[in-house]
């Protein structure tokens, strides 16, 4: 609906008359007021408004009930016990003691975390961190061959530290380790341990026997 106005004196009378007629002829519900500023100096000059009122206009409703949650997913990794004691009795003191004695724990915090009872898996976790990183150097050394055979290390202590890796892989890997690498790290040393630890016979003559048998006779470097 429009309407042309030719001044401000007929403006009033007939914008009241449009909103009324449009209030009476809608369904229209609304809770706010508009008002449209009137400049000054145009009171003399002709004014064109358009007003539109849609059908069947209803008022927007807000929900105001309180939102519920729908998902448990956030609870998922909730811990109830962040600090976890490792029981005395576990097989890992025996083997944090065993690296302890071969020298492979190399700092006094590292030495007083073996000592600890009980002892948290945190700690644990980041003594199997340090004896780790501190057998895995030998892959770095220059002369690698002459260094695995001097080592106090054997292909147990090995495979000890492997099976501690698999069992608090999750752990390390929190805490930024490549267990992967690391594994195959050790799992280098293990098979090189056991190369050079095997030995190689060697025949250094063979002898007819009196009664018609042979013997050999071998060395072992």
């Amino acid at each position: 609906m429009k309407f042309t106005i030719p001044g401000l004196r007929t403006l009033v009378p007939l914008g009241i008359m449009a909103v009324l007629a449009g209030v009476f002829s809608y369904s229209v519900s609304a809770d706010s007021t508009i008002s449209i500023p009137m400049p000054q100096d145009i009171k003399d000059k002709q004014v064109t408004i358009s007003l539109r009122i849609p059908p069947n206009t209803e008022p927007l409703k807000r929900d105001q009930s309180r939102p519920t949650m729908t998902s448990r997913r956030s609870l998922i990794h909730w811990n109830s016990n962040p600090s976890p004691k490792i029981p005395d009795t576990d097989e890992i003191h025996a083997i944090f003691n065993n690296f302890l004695r071969k020298g492979w724990v190399k700092n006094q915090t590292a030495r007083n975390i073996v000592r600890m009872r009980p002892m948290d898996k945190y700690y644990g976790v980041r003594l199997l961190q340090h004896i780790t990183d501190n057998v895995t150097e030998i892959g770095l050394a220059p002369n690698f061959g002459q260094v695995v055979k001097r080592c106090n290390l054997t292909v147990s202590d090995i495979e000890d530290l492997r099976r501690m890796l698999k069992r608090f892989e999750k752990d390390l890997i929190l805490f930024g380790h490549n267990v992967a690498k690391i594994d195959k790290d050790l799992l280098t040393l293990q098979e090189r341990f056991k190369q050079s630890r095997q030995g190689i016979l060697k025949v250094l003559r063979v002898e007819g026997g009196e009664d018609g048998g042979t013997v050999i006779h071998l060395s072992v470097d």
